[in-house]
């Protein structure tokens, strides 16, 4: 059975009675929300937190965990993370062979044709509930809402927190909670606001950086989702990620042939700050002088494409650069 999710953030209760709940799609801040209304209504019970690579190590591990009696709580629920249409047969035998523990599948987007999709809108016994991304309307609810008590609160604070939350409500709320920490006495400076949340943003982009280049796809991947990328910063955000490059090839061009890494470093001038000698450490363990020199030449391809072609979409073509430098993989569309 579907439920919209609208209903569900007013009503949580609407759900709550089920034994087989599915929340999917793109909108991970509303999945989250919905999983801590379920745990504050059941802080009695036994959680257990499944993963797609706990399967992939115990294809048993959900009917094991099923079965599993716990000594401290009555009740136990299961939250699978991640999951997909391999987690298909057991949902069906535990449907069969029900034993009152309460399973919550987590998933991403899901197509018309999954498996486990379309049983659970069929399934009268079972609840999925559609998380979609949010629009510009339920974003300002969620500020209204949650700075009704701050002063100043006007239409351009509401736009300018939007603009640079990317329409993403985990960074809607993340910048909510900046707010309230920074302005503690309730009155919002517009110009304050904006100096905060554009210093996040670059802080914010500088991790994205770094992540890149460090290869770190999974960190990559979270920070991106929590990151507002501006068409007026697009040449920006490739004059940073070039700037990292040219310094780890400056240092490769300055070591001599009997010096260590940590010895260039220390004598490179203007000298590293001290905080950021671990990274470039590691960053130039990783990247060779040829690589890097790649890389450079791929931005600087990348520059062209977007200042010689008005038609494309400039902060696409930058994404792709940025998930391409993870990978070493230089495409350039």
């Amino acid at each position: 059975m579907i439920v919209k999710s609208f209903l569900v953030e007013n009503n949580i209760k609407l759900i709550l009675d089920y034994n087989f709940i599915l929340l999917y799609g793109e909108n991970s801040g509303l999945i989250s929300e919905i999983k801590k209304k379920i745990l504050t209504n059941h802080k009695s019970d036994e959680i257990i937190n499944i993963y797609q690579e706990d399967i992939n190590k115990n294809k048993d591990i959900i009917l094991e965990e099923s079965k599993n009696v716990s000594l401290f709580a009555t009740n136990k629920i299961i939250f699978i993370n991640q999951s997909n249409d391999k987690v298909f047969n057991d949902i069906s035998y535990l449907h069969e062979n029900p034993n009152g523990t309460k399973i919550i599948l987590i998933s991403d987007i899901l197509d018309k044709k999954s498996k486990i999709r379309n049983f659970f809108e069929k399934e009268k016994n079972f609840v999925i509930v559609p998380c979609y991304n949010d629009n510009e309307i339920t974003l300002k609810k969620i500020i209204t809402t949650e700075l009704k008590n701050y002063n100043n609160l006007n239409s351009n604070i509401i736009n300018l927190i939007i603009n640079c939350s990317n329409l993403n409500r985990n960074m809607v709320i993340s910048n909510i909670l900046k707010i309230k920490t920074y302005f503690d006495n309730k009155i919002i400076q517009e110009d304050q606001l904006e100096k905060l949340l554009n210093t996040d943003r670059n802080e914010l982009f500088e991790k994205i950086r770094d992540s890149a280049l460090m290869g770190d796809k999974i960190k990559l991947n979270q920070l991106l989702n929590n990151f507002s990328f501006s068409k007026e910063d697009s040449f920006m955000y490739l004059n940073v990620l070039n700037s990292k490059l040219l310094k780890l090839l400056e240092i490769h061009n300055n070591k001599a042939s009997e010096e260590s890494i940590e010895a260039t470093m220390n004598r490179i001038r203007p000298p590293i700050f001290w905080k950021d000698k671990p990274l470039m450490l590691n960053l130039l363990k990783k990247w060779n002088k040829r690589d890097i020199q790649e890389a450079i030449i791929y931005l600087s391809k990348i520059d062209k494409i977007c200042k010689i072609n008005s038609g494309v979409n400039a902060l696409t073509i930058i994404q792709n650069s940025i998930t391409n430098l993870c990978s070493r993989s230089w495409t350039y569309f």
